[in-house]
């Protein structure tokens, strides 16, 4: 789920409920977000017949949008009235400047007609094979081999897209991680909906907080703009929960205030299981540190996990 919360240090205090996986449990992430659902805004006859398609499959829900399954193709509507138009050009604009086999593609963008309004509608290519949350909750874990290949897939996505005028993706989570034919070691950036070049004027006014709670770097709990290093930071949690099969920081059963979110990423993470090897297992824990200077880069945690000569 996003999260776009305002007047961040004035609820520090605040309860937050935290799903080691952020799965659609029916709970909410911040006592002032939107609930998680899993049903579509409008059923599924009146969007087959707006996009013209004579079937098509709903794939999820977003806070501001649903997407569908169009024969090979990936349909995201933005469904919520007034959707600001620069949301839209962000979305699109950080499409268009990243070309990566680990980041989805955008093939078109268009508009369709739903409830009686004209609504934005970005078609992408479909990645068959599911997404990483889904293979989280039904497969046996990965192996140290696939874990290694898992986060080098996901750091040369964020390598492409940081590079691409400096795209910064924000929301970074096991829902928004497709794996290519199912593969572990073949993962696909989704939903740049959060997605802003660090070149541009941000139209997000701070303090405030983006993102998915679980996957959220310190500096985004405490409701500061993300930078590329929270992206590191939502890809170390990733890696590291698919890895042991629990959150690096976060007890499912108990909710956080702020503040005791902040603890617990500063009193460091789990253990990681002794699969993984120390190559992955330094750039894990660098990932995953509470300072931002301490994450590196993209590229140079992909320099460290180069083999030895």
């Amino acid at each position: 789920m996003e999260c776009h919360c305002r007047g961040a240090a004035s609820v520090m205090s605040a309860r937050v409920r935290i799903h080691p996986r952020g799965v659609n449990d029916g709970q909410h992430d911040f006592d002032d977000c939107v609930l998680r659902v899993t049903q579509p805004r409008y059923p599924a006859a009146e969007v087959s017949a707006a996009l013209g398609a004579a079937r098509v499959s709903f794939l999820g829900r977003g806070a501001f949008g649903d997407t569908w399954r169009v024969d090979d193709t990936a349909v995201k509507i933005i469904c919520e009235d007034g959707y600001p138009p620069e949301r839209v050009a962000r979305e699109v604009s950080g499409l268009l400047r990243v070309d990566s086999p680990h980041v989805v593609r955008l093939l078109n963008v268009g508009a369709v007609k739903l409830g009686g309004t004209m609504r934005p509608a970005l078609t992408f290519e479909y990645i068959d094979g599911g997404d990483l949350e889904s293979a989280l909750g039904v497969r046996e874990r990965p192996t140290g081999r696939e874990v290694e290949d898992l986060l080098v897939g996901l750091l040369m996505g964020l390598r492409d897209m940081h590079s691409a005028d400096g795209t910064v993706h924000r929301d970074i989570k096991p829902g928004n991680v497709a794996l290519r034919n199912g593969s572990w070691s073949d993962p696909v950036l989704l939903d740049l909906g959060l997605a802003r070049s660090i070149s541009e004027t941000t139209v997000t006014i701070y303090p405030g907080r983006i993102g998915t709670a679980p996957y959220m770097a310190p500096e985004q709990i405490r409701g500061e703009r993300a930078r590329k290093a929270a992206d590191l930071f939502a890809v170390g949690v990733t890696v590291r929960l698919a890895a042991s099969g629990s959150h690096p920081f976060y007890d499912e059963t108990r909710a956080y205030t702020w503040d005791e979110a902040l603890q617990a990423i500063e009193a460091g993470p789990s253990a990681l299981p002794s699969s993984v090897g120390p190559r992955v297992r330094t750039v894990l824990d660098r990932l995953v540190s509470y300072q931002e200077f301490e994450r590196g880069s993209a590229t140079s945690n992909l320099q460290r996990l180069e083999p030895n000569e």
